[in-house]
């Protein structure tokens, strides 16, 4: 499957740009609020304290340390519009929007949301279930990961049905484990791969049973 350019034709889902404006706006506060715009006011902890995946919060329903009552639940996908940083929310954003453009034009927005909001969820539980830290988990990886994944097993569908080589899952998932490794030294150990498995699995395992390009 062919990523599609994000700008050109055919147009880009407009709901794509608001999701990907809201996650540079909010990185974008917080930095000037990190410069003194705001004066005094730690804003970006302030944000992370209540939007952030909590450890020791999870599983949900925990609600003895919660700042708010459901807390323990929204922050399985709040914490996917928070980012840590320039270079963070700018490569979480420029695959997103490249890869929920391409994969909204085959199987329709509205499924691809869905599947974003599965991604979220996904990635905040597998974090949940396999981490152990007193920090917060931030970024949309676990978001984009489940993009990967779900593009990833699209195009070798596609490329079987078209009788061309498909790249096999353990290949794949191969892959995916170099790329961690890089990523782990290049970014000193921070990545939460917890949530990047948790994002895939629901991406190339899970999603395609229950996502299906519409009738034309």
């Amino acid at each position: 499957m062919q990523i599609v350019p994000v700008f050109g034709a055919p147009k880009t889902p407009p709901v794509l740009y608001w999701i990907t404006g809201l996650m540079l706006g909010l990185e974008a506060l917080l930095q000037l609020a990190d410069n003194g715009l705001f004066g005094p006011v730690d804003l970006r902890g302030l944000v992370i304290s209540y939007g952030a995946f909590w450890d020791f919060l999870f599983p949900p329903g925990s609600v003895d340390r919660a700042l708010f009552p459901g807390q323990s639940y929204t922050m399985l996908f709040t914490h996917a519009f928070l980012h840590a940083g320039t270079l963070h929310v700018l490569m979480n954003s420029v695959i997103f929007l490249a890869l929920s453009k391409t994969l909204s034009l085959a199987f329709g927005t509205k499924q691809v949301l869905l599947g974003m909001l599965v991604g979220a969820v996904s990635s905040a539980l597998i974090f949940g279930v396999l981490g152990d830290t007193s920090s917060p988990m931030i970024g949309a990886s676990g978001v984009v990961f489940c993009l990967i994944g779900l593009w990833l097993y699209s195009s070798r569908v596609e490329a079987i049905s078209y009788g061309r080589p498909a790249r096999s899952v353990i290949s794949v998932l191969v892959g995916l484990i170099v790329i961690h490794v890089i990523l782990h030294v290049f970014m000193s150990g921070t990545i939460a791969w917890q949530a990047h498995l948790g994002g895939f699995i629901s991406g190339y395992f899970i999603l395609p049973w229950f996502i299906q390009r519409p009738i034309k």
